[in-house]
């Protein structure tokens, strides 16, 4: 297929090369910043827009901008009933009915960087379409670069991204302040990856909720009370280790009641 790419963002790097690598053609690269624009253009090897109504002529036309610039873009294009679509994983695919009929969801369920290489094989594919026709196009070009395609539509696709949050960025986040304390205390933070390294491998074999371990989990509140104590100098981590601590404790207390529960439920005659 023949594509241009609307941004220079991670995302776009990432496809962009996913896209040459599944042997699909880049016509260019449009970014309304010239270094990063001009920079992904140069190392695809093809020519790199600033004007948006120059755009040659394309199958399918990739927006992978920052959410809030989206429809910014889309305003700007006339296409003609090709296909256009986002990478978003929140905004709607109907920012998009502007510029074409013909439009939908191209969502990559991955966190991505320039610098650091990506196997898109792996990576899941969200697509939505506003049409059949779209929707089996998209899903075309995606099986030409993942092995794991879903079609899903825009309520699930933002709750997935919402659970993304939670799984990538705030668990990065922690892993950012656990950094800090350590390093605070002349600590290296390589001692943590192993650990680290060791739970997303059990996720393999069990569910988050059957692996929780740690103090909260076993209501030792000893422990609990020795750590906020140690926070007591940044009221702000303080606050994060309360919340976090009386959530696991919640969930553990009502999965300790549904299982009485279970226990207790008359049995039925077979």
């Amino acid at each position: 297929m023949k594509i241009i790419v609307l941004g220079a963002g991670n995302v776009a790097h990432q496809l962009s090369f996913a896209f040459q690598k599944a042997g699909h053609e880049l016509l260019a690269v449009y970014n309304r910043s010239t270094q990063s624009g001009e920079a992904l253009a140069q190392k695809l090897g093809v020519q790199y827009i600033t004007d948006i109504a120059q755009l040659p002529n394309a199958d399918i036309y990739l927006i992978a901008v920052k959410d809030d610039a989206i429809e910014g873009v889309a305003k700007h294009l006339l296409l003609n009933n090709k296909i256009v679509a986002h990478t978003s994983g929140t905004k709607s695919k109907d920012v998009l009915k502007g510029p074409s009929s013909n439009y939908g969801i191209f969502y990559p369920l991955q966190t991505m960087t320039k610098s650091i290489a990506l196997d898109f094989a792996q990576v899941p594919m969200l697509i939505e379409g506003s049409n059949e026709a779209t929707h089996s196009l998209l899903q075309e070009l995606a099986n030409t670069i993942s092995q794991q395609v879903y079609s899903i539509d825009e309520t699930q696709r933002q709750w997935v991204h919402l659970a993304a949050v939670f799984a990538n960025n705030f668990t990065n986040h922690l892993y950012g302040i656990a950094e800090h304390l350590l390093l605070k205390n002349g600590i290296a933070f390589e001692l943590l990856k192993p650990l680290i390294l060791r739970s997303v491998q059990n996720l393999e074999q069990q569910s988050p909720t059957q692996l929780q371990t740690g103090p909260a989990s076993r209501g030792d509140q000893q422990t609990i009370d020795k750590h906020v104590l140690l926070l007591a100098d940044d009221k702000r981590l303080a606050e994060i280790y309360t919340i976090l601590t009386q959530s696991i404790l919640s969930t553990m207390h009502n999965k300790a009641v549904n299982l009485a529960n279970e226990h207790q439920a008359p049995r039925k005659d077979i």
